[in-house]
């Protein structure tokens, strides 16, 4: 017998058969009103949180949200300990001075941020979530590749956002309140925050920003003084250096692109791209920028001739040296500097919601028959597998996030190259049949993309210069005994020159667009 559902409104009607669509299942319409899917859905409607997932947001469902949003979600979620870590890798695990961590990560950061800004514009205009988009160049199975890619790269980028305001949270407690509990503090609190959704992690992001910038100004104004001017390298190790970070700084940037159209889909599809992208790459820009070079002029404590700060390094690492900007001036300030360390470590929240929210949605790409089960639900369960992780991993922050950086960037450089070629070259003012996303018979079949896309992993892999492994292509350039890591030059360039005549061929050969 046919159990109808019974929903309140025509937007949860619309909601569901959206639903239905994606999953190409009309029982996903006929759920018995007793089964688990059911209650699940009613109950994530009954406290607000979204029950959408993958699925196109037609027209009629947007809203007249503003695209300043783009700037204050990227901008709040960049704005936080792990950002501040990266800038604190320039002089302790690069081992540049002052003034050439500085020049990094200007110039990096400034072409760096525009690859996910230009990504953040298909989300009002399509109304598709990020990895959705890649349907259209690399065709229905290679995109579920990517897709299950992304899901690592959202575990791992929370693991290494918690650990990061961890360690904060850490040298709060003095070293007596065990790091594994830190995590789980934060982690459970973005958890909850990433379960509801869309609309109120933008309302969240609206205005978390303006508390944690405000602690890292007094931070700034309290550790200045006390800063070193490291003096600049010179020679191939300082070139082979250079090349390291920027392949770090652009790793950063660059893992944002798999989740930067998510955040703008409820948005008027009459958007103008200039808003969009100047919010969304102001937003990346200043936030980065500003947080990455306090984090090299922290990092620069560590080599500082101050044996107070070397020791509080040594004893609680980055957190430690945070600590230690405001236990330099007595008892008073540190006590002081507690309350701004708990607010930076709570900071972690901001990223770490964006990371969970989007790996709900990964996790539907894998298969139609994934997307009856709520994104809520997928997201639940990657919190309890970057939960574990995290906890595991809690002691190694720098190694973590520098190893991870760098991977990071192997894959989603030449991932971008195509994603942002297609749709220059080949959907100029936005040519995507949007009745196709979901259809298999309409999609390219992806020969072009999935072979580019593993050239120009393949030889950034080669480029690789990780402790555990240095590629020959890298140890052949030489300058450093790790080799020059310029994975994502190369990467760039090779998927570049395979891609634009594969296409051309792919497109004449089999004439699907």
């Amino acid at each position: 017998m046919e159990v109808k559902v019974t929903m309140t409104t025509e937007y949860e009607k619309k909601e569901l058969q959206l639903t239905v669509d994606a999953a190409g299942d009309r029982q996903v319409g006929q759920l018995n009103e007793k089964s688990f899917l059911f209650k699940t859905r009613a109950w994530i409607r009954k406290i607000g949180a979204e029950e959408i997932g993958i699925e196109r947001i037609p027209e009629e469902m947007r809203t007249n949200q503003n695209p300043r949003d783009l700037f204050t979600i990227f901008f709040s979620a960049n704005c936080n300990a792990p950002t501040l870590a990266l800038g604190f890798l320039g002089p302790t695990l690069f081992g540049l001075g002052w003034w050439d961590s500085f020049c990094c990560l200007v110039f990096f950061n400034i072409f760096g941020a525009l690859f996910p800004a230009m990504v953040a514009c298909f989300g009002p205009r399509l109304g598709l979530r990020t990895m959705i988009i890649p349907r259209y160049s690399f065709g229905w199975w290679p995109a579920k590749i990517l897709a299950i890619l992304n899901c690592i790269n959202q575990i791992g980028w929370a693991m290494v956002n918690a650990i990061s305001g961890a360690s904060v949270l850490y040298d709060v407690g003095n070293g007596k309140l065990p790091l594994t509990v830190c995590v789980l503090i934060i982690g459970l609190l973005a958890v909850v925050m990433s379960l509801f959704g869309y609309k109120v992690l933008h309302l969240y992001d609206r205005y978390s920003w303006i508390a944690v910038i405000i602690c890292f100004i007094i931070l700034a104004g309290f550790g200045g003084s006390h800063f070193v001017n490291l003096p600049m390298g010179s020679g191939s190790l300082e070139a082979s250096n250079v090349m390291s970070f920027s392949t770090t700084i652009i790793g950063f940037e660059i893992a944002w692109l798999p989740v930067a159209a998510d955040y703008g889909v409820y948005m008027r599809d009459t958007t103008p791209d200039r808003k969009s992208f100047g919010w969304a790459y102001a937003g990346f820009l200043s936030s980065q920028l500003f947080v990455e070079l306090l984090g090299a002029a922290i990092g620069t404590l560590y080599l500082s001739s101050n044996t107070y700060f070397t020791d509080a390094y040594d004893d609680r690492g980055i957190g430690g040296l945070i600590g230690a900007c405001f236990g330099v001036y007595g008892s008073g300030a540190r006590g002081f500097g507690k309350f701004i360390e708990v607010l930076i470590a709570l900071s972690c929240v901001a990223v770490i919601t964006t990371n969970i929210y989007s790996l709900g949605l990964s996790v539907q790409m894998v298969t139609r028959k994934l997307v009856i089960v709520p994104r809520f639900v997928w997201s639940l369960i990657g919190a309890v597998i970057f939960l574990a992780a995290a906890m595991a991993g809690r002691d190694h922050l720098e190694e973590a996030m520098s190893d991870f950086l760098l991977i990071c960037a192997y894959w989603i450089v030449p991932f971008a190259t195509i994603l942002l070629l297609e749709h220059f070259i080949w959907r100029r003012d936005y040519q995507y049949d949007l009745t196709a996303w979901n259809d298999s018979t309409k999609l390219p079949l992806g020969i072009a993309a999935s072979v580019a896309w593993i050239v120009g992993t393949v030889l950034a892999l080669l480029c690789m210069s990780q402790v555990w492994w240095v590629g020959p292509i890298a140890s052949g350039i030489g300058g450093s005994p790790y080799g020059t890591d310029i994975s994502w030059i190369l990467g760039f360039v090779s998927t570049t020159v395979v891609y634009i005549p594969l296409r051309i061929w792919e497109q004449k050969k089999w004439h699907r667009f």
